[in-house]
């Protein structure tokens, strides 16, 4: 089975963990939205996509422990102090291939990875949000922000998506989104024109993993409903086939879901425990759910 994860962070690392257990060829599509932390210097800094999203899903795939430990390792003094070295690692090879995709897959190929990362887009984009009527820029403001989120968008706001991108979600048997931040991972990658294109075109059967929490800020006050209705919104209706939850919902901040109201909007609903104690997603039980809706549709 082909399996493409979209997202970014540490939510879509979860899928494609859960994927190398049920899955022949894995392949993950990322945010480039991110403008915090060590990403965001280096974006500022040296002009390059932010690589630490990219970074977290290499070493979900990644076969060889030592060099992933490696990448993971976090600089704490002097210039570099709060860069982890993979993240130097895919920039310095951007500068030396001049294209980040091809960075990114020198950097997988050093892990050994058991698939393949590609950006959403190769392009420096910016991530904004309309809340409350005004206008919020960049993905650390606006996932921070207190106010609800009406919706999202990229400046510019049509970069040219990731070839290979598009051709891995167009010839997947399944498509997961998430998990992760709603707006500024997930959304934030199907915003990409290319991408949200080819999750219409697919033949895939595309399933959303849904958050365990409600993440702070960004989606408070918005229930399991409210998050499918968020994607819809931006990728269309026809873009959602199925959607894994945690049941049951987890205290005292989980997400909570009314699956009758999700079906109605014609998407399979599947519940499960797939939550560690920590509340993170499991991989084996996520897996074992992700297994149960099969390969394409129709």
């Amino acid at each position: 089975m082909k399996v493409v994860g979209i997202g970014g962070g540490h939510g879509l690392a979860a899928s494609l963990r859960a994927a190398r257990l049920y899955a022949g060829d894995i392949a993950a599509v990322v945010t480039v939205a991110d403008d915090g932390g060590s990403s965001g210097r280096l974006v500022r800094e040296l002009g390059v996509p932010p690589p630490g999203d990219i970074r977290n899903c290499l070493i979900a795939l990644a076969r060889n422990e030592a060099m992933a430990g490696l990448y993971q390792h976090r600089f704490e003094s002097g210039e570099l102090t709060g860069h982890p070295l993979g993240n130097l690692l895919i920039a310095a090879l951007t500068e030396m291939t001049g294209d980040f995709a091809s960075a990114i897959y020198e950097a997988g190929r050093l892990l050994d990875c058991d698939g393949s990362v590609y950006p959403a887009t190769s392009e420096l984009v910016d991530l904004r949000a309309i809340v409350n009527g005004d206008v919020v820029h960049g993905q650390v403001a606006v996932g921070l922000t207190e106010g609800p989120i009406q919706a999202v968008y990229l400046q510019p706001d049509d970069p040219p998506a990731c070839e290979e991108a598009v051709d891995a979600i167009c010839t997947a048997d399944q498509v997961i989104l998430g998990p992760g931040s709603l707006f500024t991972s997930l959304i934030a990658t199907l915003l990409v024109p290319g991408i949200r294109q080819a999750l219409l075109d697919t033949p895939a059967k595309r399933i959303l993993v849904a958050n365990n929490r409600v993440q702070k800020g960004e989606t408070s006050g918005l229930d399991g409903t409210a998050h499918v209705e968020s994607v819809l919104a931006h990728t269309g209706a026809n873009t959602l086939d199925a959607v894994v939850v945690q049941a049951p919902a987890l205290e005292p901040d989980g997400v909570s879901f009314d699956r009758r109201s999700i079906e109605s909007l014609g998407i399979e609903v599947h519940e499960a425990d797939v939550s560690t104690e920590s509340g993170a997603h499991d991989p084996e039980a996520l897996a074992e759910a992700l297994q149960s809706f099969g390969a394409r549709r129709g």
